[in-house]
C-alpha cells in the first residue's frame, strides 16, 4: 500500500519546485480506470492556498508497487527507468520538434517530479482526465473513429523518433542503451511468459486445424520475436504495448477528436509496423478489420509521411511504404504470438504467477465462456493474419 505521508511527501517537492507556500490536497478518483499491471495510479488535486483563488492543479502519481511479488523479477524496476527516461529526456526534445512542424499535434503530458529510487519509485504527471481525456470503455474492442485517432497518434509518435535518430544523435545512442529490442537476453521472464501461454494455446486448440501452427510458434519463439528487429528494414522508438488500453481520448458531441498516448513502460527499439499491426489485431474486430484494413494502413502512413515531409526528411530513403508493408509480414508471427498472452490474460484466464488476470472467473460456466472468447478472438486474428498473407510459413 502507498502511504499518505509517501503522497504528501511527493506533493511537498512539487509545491516547492513551483513555489507555492501554502497549499493543500485532494486525492481523487479516475472514473474509468484502465487496466495496469505495473503501477499505482493515484489522482490528486494540489490547491494553491497562496493564491486568492485557490488555484488547484490536477495531477496523477503513477507508483511503483512496492509488493515483493512484482518485484523479484526486476522487471518493474526496468520498467520505471524507461518511463522516467521517456518523459525527462525524450518528451522534452519531442516538444521542440513540436515548434518547428505545424501538422506535429502529439499530446504530451506535463511531467512535474519523477523520483528513481528504489521501491519509491514515482512519476507526476498531469492528469488528462481532468482535461476531459478519458479511456474508451464503451467495448473490448475500438470502432473505426477510435482507431483512426489511435493510429494517427501513433504515427506522430513514431515521425518524431525518426527525426530524433536523424537530428540528435547522441540521444538516441542513449535510447539505443536503455531502450533495448525485446529478446531472451533483454528480458528472459517475458519471453518465458510468452511461451507458457503458447502452451495454453496448444492445449486449448488442441482438437483444432491450429495446433501445428502454435506448435511452431512455440518452437521458434524467440527468434519470431526476435524478427521485430533483426528481419527488419527500419528500426524507431516503439511504445512495444500499443493497444486501446493506453490511449486517452476526447469527445465533442459524444465523438472522438483527439487521442492521446500513454504508459511508457514497455518503450523499445523495434519495427513500426509491430506496434501498427499490434494495435490493429489486438483493438478492433475481424469485422472492422475486413472493412477497412487497407484504408488504416494508409491512414498511419499518410500521417507518418507527412510529419517526416514537413521535417524536410526523405521518407522514402529513410521508410518506404514498400519497407513498411514488407516488415507487416516479418513482424505478424510476434504480433500473434503476444496477442496471445495479452488475450488470455483480458479474458481472465490467467489464475496463478505473479501478473494475474483482473476478471475474476467464479464458476466453471464464466470460465468456459472466458475460454470461448479467447479461442474465438484468436481465431479471428490468425485467419486475418492468412488472408493478408503474413503467415506464410508451412505448418
Amino acid at each position: 500500500m502507498i502511504s499518505e505521508d509517501q503522497i504528501s511527501e511527493v506533493i511537498q517537492i512539487i509545491a516547492t519546485n513551483l513555489r507555492i507556500k501554502e497549499w493543500s490536497y485532494e486525492k481523487q478518483s479516475f472514473k474509468n480506470i484502465a487496466q495496469n499491471y505495473f503501477g499505482v495510479l493515484i489522482p490528486v488535486s494540489l490547491f494553491n492556498l497562496s493564491n486568492e483563488d485557490n488555484v488547484k492543479l490536477e495531477l496523477v502519481l503513477k507508483l511503483a508497487p512496492t509488493n515483493e511479488q512484482y518485484r523479484v523479477s526486476g522487471a518493474v524496476t526496468t520498467m520505471f527507468q524507461k518511463e522516467i527516461f521517456v518523459y525527462t529526456t525524450i518528451m522534452p526534445t519531442y516538444r521542440k520538434f513540436q515548434n518547428d512542424i505545424k501538422h506535429l499535434q502529439f499530446l504530451i503530458p506535463e511531467c512535474y517530479h519523477v523520483c528513481k529510487e528504489y521501491c519509491k519509485e514515482v512519476i507526476v504527471m498531469q492528469n488528462m482526465c481532468a482535461d476531459g481525456f478519458m479511456p474508451f470503455v464503451e467495448s473490448l474492442v475500438l470502432d473505426y473513429n477510435h482507431i483512426l485517432l489511435s493510429l494517427k497518434c501513433l504515427a506522430q509518435f513514431h515521425a518524431m523518433s525518426f527525426i530524433l535518430k536523424e537530428t540528435e544523435h547522441r540521444l538516441y545512442k542513449d535510447i539505443e542503451e536503455i531502450c533495448v529490442p525485446l529478446s531472451r537476453q533483454t528480458n528472459k521472464r517475458f519471453m518465458d511468459i510468452l511461451k507458457d501461454r503458447l502452451m495454453k494455446a496448444i492445449n486449448n486448440f488442441s482438437k483444432s486445424q491450429y495446433v501445428q501452427l502454435f506448435n511452431y510458434l512455440f518452437e521458434n519463439c524467440e527468434q519470431l520475436v526476435e524478427d521485430t528487429f533483426k528481419n527488419v528494414n527500419g528500426l524507431c522508438l516503439c511504445h512495444g504495448d500499443v493497444w486501446k488500453e493506453n490511449f486517452l481520448y476526447k469527445y465533442l458531441k459524444d465523438e472522438p477528436i483527439s487521442a492521446c498516448l500513454i504508459d511508457y513502460q514497455t518503450v523499445r527499439l523495434s519495427s513500426p509496423a509491430y506496434d501498427v499491426l499490434y494495435l490493429i489485431v489486438s483493438s478492433t474486430t475481424s469485422e472492422l478489420r475486413h472493412r477497412y484494413y487497407p484504408q488504416l494502413l494508409n491512414i498511419y502512413y499518410e500521417t507518418f509521411e507527412e510529419i517526416l515531409n514537413e521535417a524536410q526528411l526523405n521518407v522514402g530513403t529513410l521508410y518506404s511504404r514498400a519497407m513498411f508493408n514488407e516488415d507487416l509480414s516479418s513482424v505478424a508471427p510476434a504480433c500473434l504470438i503476444i496477442a496471445n498472452t495479452a488475450i488470455w490474460l483480458s479474458s481472465g484466464l490467467q489464475e496463478e504467477g505473479h501478473v494475474r488476470s483482473k476478471v475474476q472467473l467464479n464458476t466453471d460456466f464464466e470460465k468456459k465462456m472466458a475460454a470461448e472468447h479467447y479461442e474465438d478472438r484468436l481465431t479471428r486474428i490468425i485467419e486475418d493474419l492468412k488472408s493478408y498473407e503474413y503467415l506464410n510459413f508451412s505448418c
